[in-house]
């Protein structure tokens, strides 16, 4: 807002009128001095009949009258004494002792400016700028400013506006910097301030946060409410100076007492976060409120934040709302963010995903992250827009770029997922390190933590994994709960604690999870962590078979869970190994439950050591490929032998194939034939390719 960098225009005119009493009556008395003999006595009538102006417009030893002061300078001014012509227009401008007309307004200061009258001309230069009773003239403001400048500080400071604004004239910070730097040595408050400015940025001058301080100081002490504010901002921050909470508390207040719209509105900021004076949530709502009133666009959105919480007044979703909107709707920013999260949440309004997106986008394209995340959010889910995973992708990389961690995590899904882009399970490790590492984002550290857990994207790590799903469960993630309740299960990288993991599958079943009520039922049928309870564990996997809530409209997973809860049954019955072998499939698959390649090889080998050949294959197979297991060619060998044995014609398959390529065993053709043949006797159709590979590249071997 201008205030808080240059001066208002309407304040300034005004406020150095009343200020150049003083030097407008020594202005006159040097006339008086130089004026010849002849016109002396004229002279002194007219600027006695100016002064007198002067004293009933201000109530100088006189009671103020503002009639008679235009009567006064309309009669100095028939005289010809242009110091008055200039009074004149000032009267006619701003409606003093004489009906309001803008017009007449700029006809006097013309005529006092054409003069020579150094105070018409800057009057002019406000008038060409404006628009005030002459059509807006940026390059005639800046011709009159100049004119003026040589020995009037107010025109010299506007020249360094002119020029650091492009106003008329070319934009040159350095020649912005000579101007306000030439008023500024004069005492003008309001270039001292601007000069200030300069210092804090460095425009047109190095950056200097002493002397920004010390202009900033001189112009405080003359009132100037712009400068108090910034000087309160200086203590707020340790520019210039240092930290002092409670001068900041001070100068904020004398300049929110004087109307200045920031400073009420930091001034709430104080009080709501207690810093420089005594924590006062209703002081703090007090001067929002103030300051939103006064259309102060942080101001609404600080006060609708109040409202959303109920922070120092009565919470109110629909005010929250609409102070939200009303600061949005003044370009603020953090609004038009928070204006599309109320959207896409109901918050105060009606649920509407369409304008969510709309006001997500537009925050968005100007480089706010967390907009950036949700509209990426949208995208992924269709919701508002059509379903664009390369858009999602777009939007979460530009939001991870910036820092977000949400969106950094969202970023590893889609690489993790092949979402929008080529799956990358190395790059999806890569932001869910960063996301984990940078935030406190559960999810993240979570996902992290089964990727050590896993070696998805990354060296196995079972140290790391354990440390990064002990946070996520502590800071409440259901899936690490899961997670970490099998590792104390099943003693991966902890020792083996049933207790603890019963511990952990009852918190994350608490939140509903599917995958948990399941094993949660288990632990109960078959007494791991906790006393038997067979009717608390069917009732358990009844419940999970249950919840059609999950999956809205998919009657086959609906299905699925059916058969995942039958299994169970059968699997409670004397340890099935069948019912085990099924299980293992339906954890491996994903079939009516999330996919849990650990949970697999868990059933697998019960189901194995139970003698069944499905069984024996599979968790040859994961051995075969290091699935949630190291690489174990020999183990994996000894279970395909056995399941081939058994008549497993997956099993013959992959047996043949560590015979032919020499895995696990010493290589021997003849036995890698033996089993292709034993395959494809079984139906096994793949097998006669690669027997007559095999067979072509060792011609000599009779069959």
């Amino acid at each position: 807002m201008s205030h808080n960098q240059f001066e208002n225009f309407d304040g300034l005119e005004i406020n150095l009128f009343k200020d150049e009493i003083n030097s407008m009556e020594k202005y006159f008395e040097s006339i008086d001095k130089c004026s010849n003999n002849d016109h002396n006595n004229k002279n002194k009538e007219l600027i006695k009949l100016n002064n007198l102006g002067y004293c009933y417009q201000y109530g100088i030893s006189k009671n103020k009258d503002e009639f008679k002061a235009f009567e006064f300078y309309l009669n100095s001014a028939k005289g010809g004494y242009l110091g008055s012509k200039n009074n004149l227009g000032y009267c006619y401008q701003n409606g003093i002792g004489v009906k309001k007309d803008e017009f007449k307004a700029f006809e006097w200061y013309l005529k006092a400016a054409h003069e020579g009258d150094l105070f018409a001309q800057y009057n002019l230069g406000i008038c060409y700028q404006i628009g005030i009773g002459i059509n807006k003239d940026d390059k005639k403001s800046f011709e009159w400013y100049f004119k003026s400048a040589k020995e009037y500080s107010p025109s010299q400071n506007m020249l360094g506006n002119c020029y650091r604004n492009e106003i008329g004239i070319e934009k040159d910070l350095e020649k912005a910097f000579y101007w306000y730097k030439k008023a500024a040595v004069t005492g003008n408050k309001f270039a001292q301030y601007n000069l200030g400015i300069c210092y804090e940025n460095g425009e047109g001058v190095k950056v200097d946060e002493s002397k920004s301080f010390e202009l900033y100081c001189k112009s405080a002490k003359q009132e100037y409410k712009d400068a108090q504010f910034r000087l309160g901002k200086c203590y707020y921050k340790g520019f210039g100076t240092d930290i002092n909470k409670q001068k900041a508390y001070e100068l904020y207040k004398i300049a929110a007492n004087k109307d200045h719209t920031n400073a009420q509105n930091d001034l709430g900021i104080l009080y709501e976060y207690g810093e420089g004076a005594k924590k006062d949530l209703k002081q703090a709502v007090y001067w929002y409120n103030i300051a939103a009133e006064n259309g102060n666009e942080f101001a609404q959105y600080n006060l609708g934040m109040c409202y959303e919480i109920g922070n120092g007044i009565r919470k109110d979703e629909t005010k929250a709302f609409e102070y939200i909107e009303k600061s949005a709707k003044n370009e603020y920013l953090d609004a038009q963010y928070k204006l599309g999260y109320f959207y896409d949440n109901g918050i105060g309004t009606k649920l509407n995903k369409e304008k969510a997106f709309e006001l997500y986008k537009v925050a968005a394209e100007k480089g706010y992250n967390k907009a950036q995340n949700n509209l990426g959010i949208l995208y992924r889910n269709g919701e508002g827009t059509e379903k664009n995973l390369e858009k999602a992708f777009y939007w979460y990389n530009k939001a991870a770029e910036n820092g977000d961690e949400l969106a950094q995590c969202n970023l590893g899904i889609c690489y993790d997922c092949g979402e929008g882009v080529e799956k990358d399970e190395f790059k999806a490790f890569e932001y869910f390190k960063k996301s984990a590492e940078n935030g406190h984002i559960v999810d993240a550290q979570s996902r992290l933590g089964y990727c050590y857990l896993s070696g998805n994207g990354t060296n196995k790590d079972l140290n790391k994994a354990i440390y990064w799903l002990q946070i996520a469960a502590e800071n409440g993630d259901t899936v690490a709960q899961y997670n970490l309740g099998e590792c104390y299960e099943l003693g991966i990288g902890v020792d083996k604690n049933e207790i603890k993991a019963f511990e952990f599958y009852k918190k994350s079943a608490e939140s509903g999870d599917l995958d948990t009520t399941f094993q949660l039922g288990y632990c109960y049928v078959n007494g791991i962590g906790t006393e038997i309870n067979e009717e608390k564990g069917f009732e358990l996997y009844n419940e999970a078979a249950g919840k059609n809530n999950y999956i809205k409209n998919e009657k086959e997973i609906v299905n699925d869970l059916d058969k995942v809860n039958y299994w169970y049954h059968k699997a409670a019955e004397n340890d099935n190994k069948f019912a085990l072998y099924k299980l293992g499939e339906f954890y491996e698959l994903g079939i009516g439950i999330f996919q849990n390649e650990l949970r697999a090889l868990e059933f697998y080998k019960k189901s194995a050591d139970q003698g069944c050949l499905d069984a024996q294959y599979k968790l040859g197979h994961f051995y075969n490929q290091g699935i949630m297991i190291d690489i174990n060619k020999e183990k994996a060998f000894d279970l395909f032998e056995l399941a081939a044995k058994g008549g497993n014609v997956n099993a013959q398959r992959s047996l043949a194939t560590l015979y032919e390529q020499g895995e696990g065993t010493e290589k021997n053709v003849e036995e890698a034939i033996y089993w292709y043949k034993k395959a494809i006797e079984n139906g096994c159709e793949e097998s006669k390719e690669s027997l007559d590979i095999l067979l072509n590249n060792n011609v000599s071997i009779l069959v």
